[in-house]
């Protein structure tokens, strides 16, 4: 039988392996994780840029724990696309699945350490209730339709544009007085949120995500694109039973 997740050992009912089968709205929506990675990135190219070395201990830790979270969130993506998307099976788990499972409780792990030593408990605590409210609400799904949109919006919620948590300002830097966010996100709110050297990064974060994430999108479009003209459906094929050998799907016990 399938491990459980540890939402499921505390006692929660899922229902959405009842239901879940490949589609592509749920295959695209594991790119909206690859945007804390251009979050993260922008402010590490931002400090690099803007603040003259040696950098304090602190601002190391940063960038180092920035750096990593970059490489969590990349790796995210993938593991994501395989495990919800490309080797998914209504009523099974996947190895794929499992190791996505460890991988996103490792990084949502570390992306919460790494905000709570800028901003405190509250605001990653805050953030950790609405993602963990968010993958609750994909599990409970009773439907195909159902979830499939709301695994989406778990994938959105978890990785990009997050359910407003309201107009946060960033009053702690003179300098970032005035920019809002109307609406948050989990991972990209905790790399901008309090970013380290904000003074004298500030100006610059938001141009350079602009252009990091531009740069994102057009690989994402280019990368499919060209997969789809050139990769004939027979390699396609070859490749997904190639993986399929490592899936070792088992079914969810009931």
């Amino acid at each position: 039988m399938a491990v459980k997740n540890l939402t499921e050992m505390l006692g929660f009912k899922a229902s959405a392996y009842k239901h879940w089968d490949p589609n592509v709205v749920v295959g695209l929506s594991a790119f909206c994780l690859g945007i804390p990675s251009c979050a993260f990135l922008s402010v590490v190219i931002c400090i690099v840029q803007a603040v003259t070395p040696p950098y304090g201990f602190e601002t190391w830790i940063h960038l180092v724990f920035y750096a990593i979270l970059c490489l969590f969130y990349s790796f995210a993506v993938i593991l994501c696309a395989l495990a919800d998307f490309v080797f998914i099976r209504r009523n099974h788990r996947s190895y794929y699945g499992k190791v996505d499972i460890f991988w996103a409780s490792l990084t949502f792990f570390a992306s919460n350490v790494n905000f709570a030593l800028r901003a405190g408990i509250v605001e990653p605590a805050l953030c950790s209730v609405l993602a963990v409210a968010a993958f609750l609400y994909s599990g409970s799904s009773k439907s195909f339709d159902q979830w499939v949109f709301r695994h989406s919006l778990w994938h959105l919620i978890a990785g990009a544009v997050a359910a407003a948590i309201g107009p946060l300002e960033f009053d702690t830097y003179p300098t970032m007085i005035g920019p809002r966010i109307g609406s948050g996100c989990i991972g990209s709110y905790g790399a901008f949120r309090l970013a380290p050297e904000g003074p004298q990064t500030a100006a610059h974060i938001w141009p350079m995500f602009g252009i990091v994430l531009g740069a994102y999108l057009v690989a994402i479009a280019a990368s499919l694109g060209l997969c789809a003209i050139f990769l004939p459906k027979a390699l396609r094929t070859s490749v997904w039973e190639f993986g399929a050998k490592y899936a070792c799907w088992k079914a969810v016990a009931t």
